[in-house]
């Protein structure tokens, strides 16, 4: 008589038997053992925590290696362990010889409507695998997945990729809807998208009910009982898919969008993002190697081409359909970008592609968008937004929020924000052709407004009691600002105050130019931005000169002297400093003149000119004390003390700076606290006083530290590893060096750099005792 085949009911009955044992089994090992913690198991399993509790109640057989690890993990071992692994294996033989009718065979062919899949696909192993693993997962995994990101980024490429490698696990089909979110054509309505698919699904036409909620309520009730995969490509919105998703069942829906459809809940989200630069020239040799030896892009200029991509996939694409045809351009600058209007390869348009998404925004977001284009820099936050678009926080934030949700804006950190580079480079085009001249005008006009407001607001923080003479900044509201914050916001907006000075400049707005310049100087001493101080204030020189405004003149002068002798440009710095000494002068400005003196006293110091330069600082220092701010009259006896140091004048110096540190200290400046700090260290080391010496310059560090100066936290390390090492206490000598080194590297300091490797050199090995 012939053996019986086992049915799916067998199947069904062994496998509840296997479940019971398995959990009877846990529970006496727990018992034995103590309970395990189900997330920290599936951690050591490398599992998800939901798979170990598919695995548990029977919805998902684990394999045979994974369950042997499972068994050890939970301590089921002897008799138990061996029946439970048997019944496993029987579970697994069953199954495979006992297939319904909706598993068994060959799954249905895929959609007639999905795009081929490319056969160059870089860059994307990690999110295809992130697709897979949600989409092909057990019961456990989420029924729907999103693929979200910038136009032309390869969501559908990589969506088609994942079908593909999923079709076998999907009996029920693969149905495809292209619901042409941002195309010429409008957008697919889910009634519609409704009917099509289940035409694919092989429902016939008479069937299909007429009423749109009944034909979705009939596609879902088709999901529920098939394995199917739905692809909803180029979707706009969660309400035009909402309709159409498996409620619930083996089903899965994959998704791609520009938009993040945030509105969907218990999702998985997988967003794509632009390619790296080696992934961008691997992605164009991959696409070129096929052309002869002599029209083939060499290295120089795969990584040039891909440059220009700035990681888009679409882009890289087009890029390498024109050098097919056409050498890529080559008249442009170094370090410059190709016009956005190159990327067309007659079949495929990128300021088009990008178009489509703007059709898509109402008309206060497409213009909020466009007038993006006008701003100065690369990235920007909501103030300086509201600035430019005339539009208050509240609704420019909600603006802002929208345009990142569809992916034609990037956040860039909390509350900050940019565009991709192809992207600034549409909307600035789309900005010269759709705004008029006034509008531009008039939004740039706002946002150097905004700028010089907030930088000078910063400035006052940062440099408070400074002398403001002349400063007549915008009166638009801005935030008091506290030190810190005061830091972050101008270290974030460097690059925009820099473009805010030239953007003034070259609107002849000569005011406005040199009074951000003015308010930069505190942060850039502050933090050695020696680029950023002779950037703005060339630029300053000039708007005052063209105003015939003297005073700024003389002002900016004196501060452009001072980062040209940081930067060991001494001859023009002295240029300066006279120039600016004679217009003081000539306005009566006793105050200007006397700093253009103290300042001009350094270019002496440089040249090794001690006594000249301590003669132009006592006199600077005397008119002052007198006339000057508490401020100023505390810097130069700092600086005269320094020069008195340099001289060998150690005991005058001591006293002076003493005071100056009360000043200093009193009034909150903290960078000149920690040169003065400095300057007091260094006097008390020449005078053999190391315990003070070492004091001054760790709370230098310190001070520097608050500061934000990475050059006075690195000379105050430098001080207290020099005094360490003399100390023959090798540990700290070195630790401190090392911090000094740091410091001074990161500021590109070769001279800093110099002596501390010196130093270092000096310890050899015998900081390791």
């Amino acid at each position: 008589m012939a053996e019986k085949e086992p049915s799916s009911a067998d199947a069904d009955a062994l496998q509840r038997e296997f479940v019971t044992s398995l959990n009877r089994s846990i529970l006496r090992a727990e018992k034995r053992s103590g309970s395990v913690n189900r997330a920290n198991l599936a951690k050591r399993l490398n599992v998800s925590t939901g798979s170990v509790y598919a695995y548990l109640n029977g919805k998902t057989l684990p394999k045979s290696d994974v369950f042997d690890k499972l068994l050890g993990e939970l301590d089921v071992v002897g008799p138990d362990a061996a029946l439970l692994v048997a019944l496993r294996d029987r579970v697994e033989i069953t199954r495979r010889t006992t297939k319904d009718k909706t598993t068994s065979g060959s799954p249905r062919p895929l959609a007639p409507d999905l795009p081929r899949d490319i056969v160059v696909l870089v860059g994307r192993d990690l999110p295809l695998t992130r697709i897979i693993t949600a989409i092909g997962g057990g019961p456990d995994q989420g029924a729907t997945c999103v693929v979200s990101g910038l136009g032309g980024v390869g969501k559908t490429a990589l969506a088609v990729r994942a079908a593909r490698r999923l079709h076998e696990q999907f009996p029920g089909g693969c149905l495809f809807v292209d619901m042409r979110g941002y195309a010429a054509a409008d957008p697919v309505p889910w009634s519609d998208a409704a009917r099509k698919l289940l035409r694919q699904a092989g429902v016939s036409a008479r069937s299909i009910p007429a009423d749109p909620e009944e034909a979705a309520a009939l596609l879902r009730e088709e999901l529920r009982d098939k394995r199917t995969l739905l692809i909803l490509d180029n979707v706009i919105d969660t309400d035009q898919i909402r309709p159409l998703l498996p409620a619930e069942g083996p089903s899965r829906a994959l998704i791609t969008s520009r938009s993040n459809l945030n509105g969907l809940d218990d999702v998985v989200h997988v967003r794509l993002d632009a390619l790296s630069a080696q992934q961008s020239a691997g992605l164009v040799r991959e696409l070129t190697k096929d052309l002869p030896p002599d029209r083939r892009p060499d290295e120089r200029q795969l990584a040039e081409i891909a440059r220009h991509c700035h990681g888009l996939p679409v882009a890289i694409r087009i890029a390498a359909a024109m050098v097919r045809s056409e050498p890529w351009p080559t008249a442009v600058p170094e370090g410059g970008a190709v016009g956005i209007e190159v990327f067309y390869d007659g079949d495929r348009d990128l300021e088009t592609l990008f178009e489509y998404s703007v059709r898509r925004l109402d008309p206060q977001q497409a213009r909020t968008f466009t007038l993006l284009g006008a701003h100065l820099g690369f990235d920007f936050d909501i103030d300086a937004a509201a600035a430019l678009t005339g539009v208050d926080r509240t609704a420019i934030r909600k603006i802002l929020r929208h345009l990142v949700e569809v992916n034609l804006l990037e956040s860039r950190s909390a509350g900050r924000y940019g565009l991709h580079d192809l992207v600034r480079a549409f909307v600035q085009r789309r900005a010269a052709a759709t705004l008029g001249r006034h509008e531009v005008v008039e939004a740039t006009t706002r946002v150097v407004d905004h700028y010089l407001a907030k930088v000078d607001a910063a400035d006052r923080a940062l440099t408070p009691h400074r002398h403001r003479a002349g400063m007549t900044p915008a009166t638009v509201p801005v935030e008091v600002l506290g030190y810190d914050a005061a830091m972050r916001w101008t270290t974030a907006d460097r690059d925009n105050l820099i473009a805010a000075t030239r953007v003034a400049y070259d609107l002849g707005r000569d005011e406005q130019c040199w009074q951000i310049a003015f308010a930069l100087r505190g942060f850039a001493f502050i933090t050695n931005d020696i680029d950023l101080w002779v950037t703005v204030h060339r630029c300053a020189v000039a708007a005052a000169e063209r105003a015939g405004n003297r005073y700024a003149e003389a002002v900016m002068r004196n501060n452009l002297g001072l980062a040209l002798l940081r930067r060991g440009d001494h001859e023009e710095a002295e240029v300066m400093y006279e120039r600016a000494h004679k217009l003081f002068a000539d306005i009566g400005d006793g105050h200007g003149e006397h700093i253009a003196l103290a300042h001009h006293a350094w270019v002496h110091v440089h040249r090794g000119q001690l006594d000249e330069a301590l003669d132009k600082s006592l006199r600077a220092l005397s008119y002052i004390a007198d006339r000057g701010t508490v401020r100023n009259r505390a810097i130069l006896m700092r600086d005269t003390a320094s020069i008195e140091i340099a001289l060998g004048r150690y005991t005058d110096a001591v006293p002076r700076l003493i005071d100056a540190l009360g000043l200093f200290a009193t009034h909150d400046l903290r960078i000149d606290e920690a040169m003065a700090c400095n300057a007091l260290g260094e006097a008390y080391r020449r005078l053999r006083a190391l315990p003070q010496a070492y004091a001054a310059f760790e709370r230098a560090a310190d001070v520097g530290r608050s500061a934000g100066s990475v050059l006075e936290e690195a000379r105050g390390h430098e001080g207290m590893g020099v005094i360490a090492a003399g100390r023959a206490e090798w540990s700290a000598a070195q630790r401190n060096l090392i911090c000094a080194l740091a410091g001074f590297s990161k500021l590109h300091d070769g001279a800093g750099r110099r002596r501390v490797l010196a130093e270092l050199e000096r310890l050899g090995p015998r900081h390791e005792g």
